[in-house]
């Protein structure tokens, strides 16, 4: 059975812990504000009838007759909708708050059969309250308002149904509404609000009649007639003294087309005003409020205009907007394609002397840790020098420094059975008194007595072996083999073990492998300077900023301006908010481009980068031309290095097996192993955790001591 990796159950888990609850909120807060497509109560069609009464005791109200269409969708049928509501308008104007009577409310079945609904003496709460059968459904609350929720206080009308999971149900409500006509000294106006807030939104049909009683119908010239809401902020109605026998109508017909809204107009309303001899026509009953005996008529039409000029301001605003918004992406086009110009001006870039695609041969005997981030140091997606441990190791294994064996042959390359020797042992000096052995930074001194008097026989000096001199990074590494072997031999289980202890030690080993990219590109002359990235991070600094404003004016600009009532604004900040993304990532692009390399270090990056399409392609695969032993393990290393030995490997195996059996690392299966990876990764991760726990200043040392061996060097 296929094993799950660790990243596998960490990704699992995190989802649990922390993706699905956030899932399970966000769902909610959409179901919350109307938005979740499987979990909704919405008014999609609403027939809206108002008769205006100017009788003695009911003066200045309408009675409004609804037909209300719910599209209902529950997203389980084991918890359907048990609750619908109708929010009323709630206004105050001139000192007259606006009020509600619910006369009654009935349910239309398919069929066209009806349902009576009766009143309930309270607003349900509990589940349970829904299908008790005291309370139970078929019934209707009026909450009046003024809107308080800790009082339970809404001015709404609340249909208890029976369970709805998905369909489409109908009601007819009939209401009385006061205070909806006023009267002025010099004129009267019915302001009728017939549906407003964001729930309008979801409205697909809506039909309305303002039925006024032709007795109370001012003659014409006498009145006008305005509407507000919608996107284009006003919409058509017509008027008809006759379709209605008795009564002066005025309709209005709207289909999905016209019920379309800004957040600034989410709403329809309706305003007729009299003046002139039947300046109080339908309000001779009506209650008096602030203003009715003061002239109004003036400063009504001036809020009209108000209302209208508004209007042509916010498209004059949203043109203006969209112009900017050009200007300003022109402007940053121009900029943009400058970019080279300004940075090159700046600083000093060199090209290379020479152009290739791959290459073959291995450019120097550089440091493979150093190699890995020279053939990456343009690349757009920087690679993760995971294996830069394994590649170390073949290394000192094939400089000899370090040989790896099994402990017991019978058992798999696990780390606990994997034995690393040191093979590099300096040859001692010898004093009069006392020698001592210089290793690296280390020094280790005996004292031994003086020769007597007999002269011994001179014996033959065997020639010191010549040992391939180490690269940084490799006598790093060879130093942490050294300081945590006894008697020159350690296991890979506990050479980690030991670093993820040892913390001080540990966190100069990272801080040192850290450091060793500007300190041997600096002193071999491969940068012009310590703060090579220096040209990068400024482009790419500034891309950044170009990505995080473009991606804030695309989302919360937007938002903005839709709220403040301008809508999209003809796509002026998506306009704008593009053209700062391109730029971002214009910027980013090109910053790879500009590393502070030197003549030479420009010449040796085309080199190991060829190096590494070379290794990476497939024509390694098909070379018949590489006979080397040496070669092979040179590739071997830096393949390793840049993350593809299994590419070399796998060519090595098809192409020249025959290297397999003379080479130390070509030859041991283990460098070919799973296991071998997964141990140099385990190891890099128990560095970083102590070099980490370090810096944080949570250690209290470590007191192995030279656990026997002592400092390092590397090289003869």
């Amino acid at each position: 059975m296929k094993k799950i990796n660790l990243v596998t159950i960490y990704l699992l888990f995190f989802g649990l812990v922390f993706f699905l609850p956030l899932f399970f909120a966000i769902f909610d807060s959409l179901t919350e504000a109307g938005l979740n497509p499987f979990d909704y109560a919405r008014i999609t069609e609403l027939d809206y009838s108002a008769k205006l009464n100017d009788d003695l005791g009911n003066g200045g109200s309408l009675n409004v007759t609804e037909k209300i269409t719910f599209d209902i969708h529950s997203a389980f049928r084991s918890n359907p909708f048990w609750e619908l509501w109708r929010d009323l308008c709630e206004d105050e104007v001139d000192g007259l708050k606006v009020s509600y009577r619910v006369n009654s409310v009935t349910q239309i079945l398919p069929d066209g059969r009806q349902i009576p609904y009766a009143e309930s003496s309270k607003l349900y709460y509990y589940d349970s309250d829904y299908t008790s059968s005291y309370y139970g459904p078929y019934k209707w609350y009026h909450s009046p308002g003024p809107y308080d929720e800790y009082y339970d206080l809404y001015e709404c009308v609340f249909f208890y149904v029976n369970g709805i999971y998905r369909e489409k149900v109908q009601f007819v409500i009939n209401y009385d509404m006061y205070n909806a006509a006023l009267r002025y000294g010099d004129c009267s106006e019915l302001y009728v609000s017939m549906f407003s807030e964001n729930s309008v939104n979801h409205l697909e049909k809506f039909d309305a009649e303002i039925l006024i009683p032709n007795k109370d119908m001012p003659k014409k010239g006498n009145y006008y007639v305005n509407t507000y809401g919608t996107k284009n902020r006003s919409f058509a109605y017509t008027e008809d003294p006759n379709i209605n026998p008795g009564y002066h109508t005025f309709s209005m017909s709207l289909d999905k087309e016209d019920l379309k809204f800004d957040p600034a107009t989410e709403y329809l309303e309706f305003d007729l005003v009299s003046f002139g001899d039947d300046y109080n026509k339908f309000t001779a009953y009506a209650p008096n409020n602030y203003y009715s005996n003061e002239p109004v008529l003036e400063e009504l039409k001036d809020e009209h205009e108000e209302y209208v000029n508004e209007g042509k301001s916010i498209e004059v605003a949203k043109v203006c907007l969209l112009l900017l918004s050009l200007f300003f992406s022109y402007i940053i086009v121009k900029k943009l394609l400058k970019a080279d110009d300004k940075i090159e001006s700046k600083y000093t870039f060199y090209k290379p002397s020479m152009e290739m695609d791959m290459f073959r041969e291995i450019p120097s005997n550089l440091d493979p840790s150093f190699a890995a981030d020279l053939a990456f140091i343009k690349d757009k997606k920087i690679k993760d020098k995971q294996d830069i441990f394994a590649a170390l190791l073949l290394s000192l294994v094939r400089k000899e420094y370090i040989k790896v064996e099994k402990i017991d042959p019978s058992k798999d390359w696990i780390n606990s059975n994997v034995k690393l020797k040191v093979l590099y042992r300096p040859k001692p000096v010898f004093t009069t008194s006392t020698y001592s052995t210089e290793y690296g930074s280390s020094t280790y001194g005996v004292t031994e007595a003086i020769s007597p008097e007999p002269i011994i026989p001179e014996i033959p000096e065997e020639p010191e072996k010549e040992y391939e001199p180490l690269t940084e990074t490799e006598k790093i590494y060879f130093n942490v083999i050294v300081r945590h072997s006894i008697c020159g031999m350690t296991t890979m289980k506990d050479l980690e073990d030991n670093i993820s202890i040892d913390y001080a030690y540990t966190d100069s080993f990272v801080r040192g492998l850290e450091n060793s990219t500007i300190n041997i590109g600096v002193a071999q002359k491969y940068f012009q300077k310590a703060n090579y990235k220096q040209a990068y991070n400024s482009l790419n600094g500034e891309g950044f900023c170009y990505y995080l404003l473009g991606f804030l004016i695309l989302t919360l600009g937007n938002y903005f301006i839709y709220q403040a009532g301008l809508g999209l604004a003809f796509g002026a900040l998506f306009v704008l908010g593009i053209s700062l993304i391109f730029g971002g990532h214009r910027l980013t692009n090109l910053a790879h481009n500009y590393i502070l390399l030197t003549q030479f270090g420009e010449d040796e990056y085309v080199k190991w980068h060829g190096l590494y399409k070379f290794l990476d392609s497939d024509t390694l695969m098909n070379e018949r031309s590489v006979p080397d032993l040496a070669l092979w393990e040179h590739y071997l290393v830096y393949a390793t290095a840049f993350g593809i030995s299994d590419k070399v490997i796998k060519a090595l195996e098809i192409n020249a097996p025959e290297f397999a059996e003379r080479s130390q690392i070509l030859s041991n299966p283990y460098y070919r192993s799973r296991s071998f990876y997964v141990s140099s990764r385990s190891f890099r991760s128990s560095a970083r955790s102590a070099s980490s726990f370090a810096r944080s200043g949570g250690y209290g040392g470590y007191g192995g001591g030279g656990r026997g061996g002592g400092g390092g060097g590397g090289g003869h």
